[in-house]
């Protein structure tokens, strides 16, 4: 059972929106655009044209004819076989010329600024009001009409139906997940889709890549539309802005030209969730020659931005320039996603100290007043250290000191309980820190990635 998918995540959501009631038929046409008849048309060729089904006809003439009871500009159909160029029809469903028909459904054009794409959803599909940033761009039309548009830092579409059903690549391939993966190329784009059918409900993740983005489209409807409704979004998804939507890595700390303590704190922030939640940092030398690497994890929630701030290390043969680099690396082949970077100032011994947390635990989840404890490899300057809790948004929410317990050039202990308010359960991140008196700077950092609930 799937209990991360991003299908499971649909019906959740569309379980807590609010049905509005839906007008009952009227005596009037239905809503539609007007059509001119051209030479060489036919009532089944226009069908054709805009169901997608030349025995569909019926409902044009249906439809003409309950306009003509209202319009003396509109003639009533009576033979199908018989219409005259400049006629006018009454096509239903259709509502200007940007309106898109499929089969019996109706699409209409969005625009996703965010996002740098174009797509279509489904006709009288509101657009959803969410403070979840996995579904900031979704439109629902009730608890089985919900379609979806994200992204994410990758060149992997497999990578992104993955992460849709919150499952590794490799799991795609097998038969545990109760559905079928397919790849197709579609509106000129390949596309890999994950289909599940339940109980005549259909899940269907789909995503494609372009310039480091991976673009993910998430739809749930009934089992009969679902394959009308996949198709005419993805033929019509455009991607008009590449730069929108691509991974931006921002390094605040060090600041460039500064000279580096070992270990020193590196902290920043990224325009997207990466995948996987990781990220790595390089120190080089003034050659190039890397004297420091590591993995870490941000804080975040999919769908939206994240924070970083951990403890680095290297190992500088000499003091010289060097530089300081955080990647995000492709998880499908190891290329680089997107890396910032920023010159500073290699010290060959640094006068630096650790700072270890040892509670709360990597990921536990925390209520408030957390006690955090730990400890530093030597003493702090004036036997203080800082704490500080950061939120999924990379807002503080609380601070305040430690006081610090041991002797100069030996292992030092701190703790204390901790109060903090947060509005919603959610990822966060315990740093510990001392300051340098003469700049205010961070000399030393230790920090864990937490989650952070509210009072029960």
């Amino acid at each position: 059972m799937l209990t991360r998918s991003t299908a499971l995540k649909l019906m959740i959501l569309c379980g807590l929106l609010l049905g509005g009631a839906v007008d009952p038929a009227q005596a009037q046409s239905p809503n539609g655009a007007e059509y001119t008849v051209q030479a060489g048309d036919w009532l089944s060729k226009i069908a054709e044209k805009y169901f997608g089904d030349a025995g569909a006809y019926p409902t044009i003439i249906e439809a003409t004819n309950a306009r003509a009871g209202q319009d003396n500009s509109f003639a009533a159909i009576t033979d199908p076989n018989l219409i005259e160029v400049g006629q006018k029809l009454w096509i239903p469903g259709i509502q200007g010329e940007n309106t898109i028909t499929a089969g019996s459904l109706s699409f209409q054009p969005v625009e996703i600024e965010a996002l740098g794409v174009r797509a279509v959803v489904p006709q009288n599909w509101p657009e959803v009001e969410s403070a979840d940033p996995l579904f900031a761009h979704a439109w629902s039309a009730g608890l089985f009409s919900v379609v979806n548009f994200t992204t994410l830092p990758g060149n992997d579409p497999l990578v992104g139906v993955a992460r849709g059903l919150g499952v590794p690549p490799e799991a795609l391939s097998g038969s545990s997940l109760g559905g079928q993966l397919i790849t197709d190329q579609i509106g000129g784009r390949a596309w890999a889709i994950y289909t599940r059918d339940e109980g005549g409900r259909a899940a269907i993740t789909a995503a494609t890549a372009e310039q480091k983005v991976i673009y993910q489209v998430n739809i749930f409807s009934e089992s009969s539309q679902a394959e009308t409704i996949v198709r005419t979004v993805l033929e019509n998804f455009e991607i008009v802005d590449p730069l929108a939507a691509q991974q931006v890595i921002t390094i605040q700390s060090p600041a460039a030209g500064s000279t580096l303590t070992n270990p020193f704190e590196l902290r920043g922030a990224t325009s997207q969730y990466p995948f996987r939640g990781s990220l790595v940092y390089r120190v080089l030398d003034a050659s190039g020659n890397q004297v420091g690497r590591g993995p870490f994890e941000v804080v975040g929630r999919l769908g939206g931005s994240a924070t970083f701030a951990v403890q680095a290390t290297y190992l500088a043969s000499a003091d010289g320039p060097g530089t300081v680099e955080v990647a995000e690396l492709s998880t499908a082949d190891g290329t680089i996603i997107t890396i910032d970077s920023v010159a500073v100032q290699l010290v060959a011994d640094p006068p630096g100290y650790t700072v270890t947390i040892d509670d709360p635990a990597p990921y536990a989840s925390i209520a408030s007043p957390v006690e955090v404890r730990g400890k530093t490899s030597n003493k702090p300057y004036e036997s203080n250290l800082n704490y500080r809790i950061i939120d999924a948004t990379g807002r503080q929410i609380s601070q305040g000191v430690f006081q610090v317990v041991g002797e100069a050039g030996q292992v030092n202990a701190f703790g204390g309980f901790v109060q903090f308010v947060v509005q919603e359960d959610g990822p966060g991140r315990v740093e510990v820190y001392d300051l340098r008196p003469e700049d205010g700077s961070t000399f030393a950092i230790g920090s864990v990635n937490v989650w952070l609930t509210k009072p029960r």
